[in-house]
Formats: C-alpha cells, structure tokens, sequence
C-alpha cells in the first residue's frame, strides 16, 4: 500500500482509549466459571487481582505501570510463555497507543542495538501518517466485526526490515497483535451503515476520510490492552524479492543488479560470508561447454577453459541432474585443476546447482564459502523454488548475450525476409566500398517509401479468462489433494494442529474460488510446501493408508515444477496447437503467395497468431508494380483468414481446452514508408503520420460496436475494419466473391465502431465463415477470380 494515495486529514484517532486489564480478568472470570477450572497461569492471575482488586479497574492509570510492574508481568504471562518471553520480540500496548508498558528482552535488544537499522517498508518518510492510518485500519476491523458483524480479513499491515550494519544481512518482521483483550463501548445511539456503504468503503481502502465521514469513530471507546509479537517473515520477503529481481532485465548481467542478487541470497540463507557464481555451462557431445560466454563465476573465464571443469565438482552436477555439496574443499582428496584454483581462492566449502529449461540444462549456480561446513542441504532446499526462476534468469540472459555477440560479427546484418535481401546486399556493398575508400563506415538507412500495409489477426477469444481458471483449477485440485492428507492424519490421530492446516486449507479454497488475486498462486504454494509438504516423512509414520493417501499427492504433481500442473499444461498445449495450426497454414500458403508478387511478411505469436504484410515497387527489385497484385494479395488474404477460422473451429474438438477463434482484417489504403531499425533489427513504420496506422493496429482487437457492448470480433466471424468509403466498396466485391465460392455465409454485416482513445470514425464489415470440408487452392482461386484494375 503505498502512502501517496492515502487520504487521511487527522493526525491523531478520534476515538477514546483506556489501559485496563478487566478484559482479561472477566474473560479468565468467565472461562473458571464455565469449566470449573482454568490453567495455573490463570489461576495465578485471578489470585493476584483478589489480592490487588485495583489491577481489575477499568480504567487504570499508566503512570501506576512501574508500580507494579512484577504484578503486570504476572499478567502479561498469559500471553507470553516463560520460554516465549525470553525468545520472542513482542511488547504490549494500551489499545492503538505508539507506546507500550511491557516488552520482552529480545525486544529491548533489537531496538537498543546500534548496529542494527530498523525502518517500515516503503514507509520511510511518513510512518506517523501510515502509523495513524493503521490503528484505524485495525479499529475498524474491531468494531465492524463486533457491532456489524461484519469481517474484514485483515491480514497485517506493518512489516518492518532490519539492516545488521556489520554484515548487510536483512530480516524481515511482520507485526501480529491479538484484540481478545480490547472492549468497545460506545455513547449515544450506533451508527447505521448499509451493506452497500460497507463495500464502498472496503473498495476504497486508502481514503480513510470517506470511513470516518461514513462510520465517525468518535462515539467509541476501546479499553483493555493489545500484545504485539514480530514474526520473522524474512524467507517469504527475501524469496519474493529474489524473484522480482531475478525476473527484471539484464538481473545477472549487470554487476550491480548481480551484487544485490549475492546480498539476498546470502540474506535468505544468513550466511554473511556466501559468495555467488552464475554461469552457463552445459554439456554438448559428452564436453562442458560455455555456449553464450556468460559467466559470473568464482574464476576468472580467461584463465580457465571449459574443459578444465571436466571431472570435477561441476561436472559431477551436471551428470547426477542436482546440488553436489563439499563440506571441506581443503580435506578433499585427488583435487583436480579447477578445485584446487577455488581452494587458493579461499572457497573451501561449495556448493554447485545446475540449472535446467525445459529438461535442457541452461547452467549452473555456484555457492561458496570460506568457512567450512557453511552451507548445508537444509540451507539449499531453502533456496529450491527459486532455482527454475534462476533458470529463466540465465536462459535469458545467455541469449541476449548471444544476440549482442551475433550482432557484432554481423555488424549491420541481421536476419532478414528474403524479398528484401537484395536490398541489404546492395547496402552492405556500399559499405564496403566506403570502407575501402576510407570514407565514414556506417551502414545507409533501409527504407522502403509507397509500400502498401495489409494486417490480420487469427486471436484466442478469452484466453486471458481461461488461463486464469487453469490456474485457479490446479490450485483447488492440489489443495484437495493435500488436504486429502491431513483429513486422513487427522482421522488416525487427532491434532489442534491438523484443525487449523485443514481450515486454511479450506481458506485458501474460498478465495481462490471468488477469483484469483495477485500473489494467491504463490502464497498457497508456499504453504503447501513449508507447512504441509514438510510434515509427510511424520505423517507417514502413522501407517499404509496415510502413506497412500501421499502417494496419491506425489503422483498428481509435476516433478519439474513440483505443483499440479494439468489444466495449464492443457492451456498451454491447446493454446500451442492453435498457433501451431495458424503458423504451419499461414507460412505455406504465404510461401505460394510470393509467386504473385515479391512482399514483405513478418508473423508473431501471442495468444493467437498476427501477421503484416507490405507490397509496393520498392520491395520487389526491378518488378514493376500494380495496383492488381495488392487487389489479389487482398483476396488472398480474406481466403486464408476464413481457411484459418475453418481449421481452427475444426481442431476446437481435438483440444485439450476447447477455445474459440477470432479473425481481424485492417485495411489501410494509403501507401506508407517502412524503415529497418538498426537497434531492434526490424522493420517499423516510417513518419509521425503513418504511425496512426501502429497506433489503430494496437487498440482494434478490443473495438466494440458503437452504441452497444458486444466486441466487434467474435468467434467464427471475420471482422474487416476499414476507416474509407472506397475500402468498403473494394471489400463488399471481394465478399460478394467469397460468398458465392462457399466461403462466407450470404449475409453481410455493416458496423460503425466505438472511438478508441486517440482513433475515430472506424467502420467495419463483419461476415460468418461458412463451414467447408474441401480444401481448396487459394492461390488459384485467387488468380481465377476477375479483378478490376
């Protein structure tokens, strides 16, 4: 939450607040009197206020706190252990008050020493404001929950990061309190809130001034006390960090992003004296081999070659597929070249991790140490679910050092269409000779002016919606499965404990099912695997069915993301043979259409499949153009867009997910320039004006009919978006066509569209593909059919 776009006006809370122990005294009261008896540290608590009745007011004075102090700490015992008093950091406070009366010694230490910075994360400038804003956060939850029965799952809100000064390691705490010990009272009569003013203020979260003009907390009154504890949560921050980074660019390429990637690692696993090595080393015909010249290893890459990693550590990895670990490098016997170069590095206990993508390894993870025995296989199974992230991390980062090595041996190449080869040939040729006459050696512009632009576009209708029900679908599945697990522990030998993994089993459940938010896929997975995962070798203990119930777990889970991973599996999968059936049929058939006329083509693939094409006399070397091989490309093309629809709603029956298509055409009549991009090697539109037609290529796909809702693309339909009278007029001819050869139903829609930001006065023609069982020649067709020049 960030504090800029908070809006609160008050600086202190408005409502009234008291210290007083009776909340806890009547509940210890009620609790004795309800079961007859109560534990010793409650009886001892009910001793001591008969003794010292004045402990039980409802108002008592802070300024009495060091008065009685070893009676406060006999009460305070109820909350905090003997064991939990001298481990835990906790303190306890009046209700929603900045200064606390009782703290433990953890607690005095952490904020006593100097060698430690203690801040509020991403609060750093305005903690009073965020502060003041949390205690009514936290105040509403109370009285919402108590007079309006309603919820409003808070989680927490103060996370704290703490630097050691000596070392740079960094823990994180989130900040728990317990409100079984606040009473609320209120004067006068209790405001009424609708059900509708609630989830107004619940959907503005931040505008703290709407809650108090909605529900005014000035009436209220909180009495009793609050303990607060710090829960080290620095594996979950330090891992989500980890992946932030890891997932940015150039995150293992730039040495300082490298750095602070070493600083967390060493964070995660509390280890001040850790040193980090990412290389890409990958075994090719039986060799180490270093395939993009990444390489931020312990050892300088110029003084060791690939093979002398050979028969080591590393290689060892690389064959057994996993982490090899050396406790003591310096006792290791028969050291080969590279251990021993580590050795005089001062490493002497190691750790090597290989990385893998797509069962291909990729590289490997160095981790070092120059104390013995350092790093242990618990402190590597730490860092187990973000290796594949390092894996994705190196993959790309060693192919855009590839693309940068490819890019100086070419120099000025890249690879291109072949209908422009000729061009580039001719200005590598006037390169050189530039080159041989001493003259300035930089390659000319490639731009090809009076090329007229076709566009289409065969889309996944919904996709995003359906990834996101996969995602959701695993989720549930793998939560079933292990809460299968407890059920079944549970059954055989009852714990409290089992009750509450089983309920936030079924928590998670309940929010996944309302919709998947930022965050649940991990936060699930991350329970799964620290809370439940890591009991099975207990579990298993209490016989066969239990184990079999496990079992049953393990074999629903992929082994290589160690999740369920089936409904996205047939996603991606669906998604992949769609695209695969659109490409494999767009490259033919465009193959045959060069023999019309030289073109330049390009396609991409995202959720579905887009292709641009441009045609002019600049293109095509010594051909002269006419305005009839743009006609025919255009009819080819409408030819392919319902050929593709067919043979996408055809292999809808054969998919894992059945999904739907849609087709998109943008006609732009007027010729425009394209220019090679020398520093993204492409082709992009030339000209601030032609870039309108980039502009309307971006935003059509979402386009909906004007005065309605309904999107303009809809599945088995071909949708023609043209912003010309003359366009329409060439393209109901080709339709006209089209439709009395059997390829569109005999209806023709006529559509005005909604303006899109920054585009205006789009039409559109809207045609049903018919359904055809015989193929036919496009290209022929195309021909056969009489043009008009």
């Amino acid at each position: 939450m960030k504090l800029d776009q908070l809006k609160l006006s008050i600086k202190e809370v408005p409502f009234k607040k008291s210290l007083s122990f009776a909340p806890l005294i009547n509940k210890l009261r009620a609790l004795k009197e309800q079961q007859g008896k109560i534990n010793v540290q409650g009886e001892s608590i009910l001793k001591l206020v008969q003794d010292k009745p004045e402990l039980a007011s409802k108002d008592f004075d802070v300024d009495l706190v060091e008065k009685y102090k070893e009676e406060i700490h006999v009460l305070m015992g109820y909350f905090f252990t003997p064991f939990q008093y001298q481990e835990q950091i906790g303190f306890v406070a009046s209700p929603f008050e900045d200064k606390n009366f009782y703290y433990t010694p953890k607690y005095q230490e952490l904020y006593e020493n100097e060698n430690l910075t203690i801040e509020l994360v991403e609060q750093k400038d305005q903690d009073k404001c965020f502060k003041t804003f949390s205690m009514l956060f936290y105040a509403y939850s109370i009285v919402l929950k108590k007079y309006y029965n309603f919820d409003l799952g808070i989680g927490y809100l103060f996370l704290y990061k703490i630097t050691d000064k000596l070392n740079d390691l960094v823990k994180y705490y989130k900040l728990e309190f317990d409100k079984s010990c606040i009473d609320i009272s209120h004067t006068g009569k209790l405001p009424q809130v609708s059900e509708e003013q609630l989830y107004k203020m619940i959907n503005d979260p931040v505008n703290m001034d709407f809650w108090l003009e909605t529900l005014p907390l000035n009436k209220f009154k909180f009495s009793g006390f609050i303990p607060y504890r710090y829960i080290d949560v620095s594996q979950i921050e330090v891992i989500s960090s980890l992946k932030s980074q890891l997932l940015e660019k150039s995150s293992i390429i730039n040495r300082n992003n490298f750095n602070l990637l070493e600083q967390n690692v060493r964070s995660l696993l509390e280890l001040p004296n850790l040193k980090l090595g990412i290389m890409a080393l990958v075994m090719h015909q039986g060799n180490v081999v270093n395939p993009s010249d990444f390489w931020h290893g312990f050892l300088d890459a110029d003084k060791f070659k690939c093979e002398d990693y050979q028969d080591s550590i590393y290689e060892d990895a690389v064959m057994q597929g996993g982490p090899v670990l050396i406790n003591d490098l310096s006792k290791k016997e028969n050291l080969k070249k590279i251990e021993k170069a580590l050795l005089d590095e001062g490493i002497r206990n190691l750790a090597v991790i290989p990385l893998y993508s797509y069962k291909e390894l990729v590289g490997v993870i160095e981790l070092g140490s120059n104390k013995a025995n350092d790093i242990s296989f618990s402190k590597l199974r730490i860092i187990k679910d973000i290796i594949p992230v390092f894996s994705i991390a190196i993959q790309r980062s060693s192919e855009e050092l590839q693309n940068k090595i490819e890019a100086i041996i070419k120099e000025e190449c890249t690879a291109i269409h072949p209908s422009v080869e000729w061009r580039f040939a001719k200005a590598a040729s006037n390169l050189l000779f530039k080159k041989g006459s001493g003259e300035s050696s930089r390659m000319e512009e490639i731009v090809f002016p009076n090329v007229f632009p076709l566009y289409g576009a065969v889309d996944v209708r919904h996709s995003s919606v359906i990834r996101n029900q996969t995602i959701q679908d695993d989720l549930l599945e793998q939560l079933d499965l292990v809460q299968n697990v407890l059920v079944k522990v549970n059954e055989i030998k009852a714990m409290p404990i089992y009750d509450q993994l089983i309920y936030k089993i079924d928590y998670f459940k309940n929010g996944i099912m309302k919709g998947l938010s930022s965050g649940d896929e991990m936060n699930v997975l991350n329970f799964i695997r620290q809370d439940v995962e890591t009991l099975f070798p207990h579990f298993e203990e209490n016989g066969e069915e239990v184990k079999q119930t496990i079992k049953k777990y393990k074999q629903n889970i992929n082994r290589e993301l160690n999740l369920v991973y089936k409904r996205r599996k047939d996603f991606e999968d669906s998604l992949g043979m769609i695209n695969d059936c659109v490409t494999s049929y767009l490259e033919q058939e465009e193959e045959k259409a060069q023999s019309m006329f030289p073109h330049y083509f390009e396609k991409y693939r995202t959720d579905g499949v887009e292709h641009n094409i441009y045609i002019g006399e600049s293109i095509a070397n010594n051909l002269n153009f006419d305005r009839i091989y743009l006609k025919n490309l255009r009819l080819w093309q409408l030819i392919v867009s319902a050929e593709m629809a067919r043979k996408t709603d055809a292999l809808k029956k054969s998919l894992p997910i059945p999904m739907d298509t849609t087709g998109l055409i943008l006609v732009h009549s007027q010729p425009l320039a394209i220019r090679f991009r020398q520093d993204e090697k492409k082709f992009d539109v030339d000209g601030a004006y032609n870039i309108r037609y980039e502009i309307v290529k971006k935003r059509i796909d979402k386009a909906k009919i004007k005065g309605t809702d309904e999107r303009l693309t809809q599945p088995g339909m071909l949708a023609i978006i043209f912003s010309q009278e003359k366009e329409m007029a060439e393209y109901q001819r080709y339709l006209e066509y089209l439709i009395a050869a059997g390829y569109f139903e005999d209806k023709i829609e006529y559509h005005t569209l909604e303006d899109l930001q920054g585009v205006y006065g789009l039409r559109a023609i809207r045609v049903k593909v018919k359904n055809g069982k015989e193929e036919k020649d496009v290209l022929k067709l195309a021909k056969e059919l009489k043009i008009e020049n």
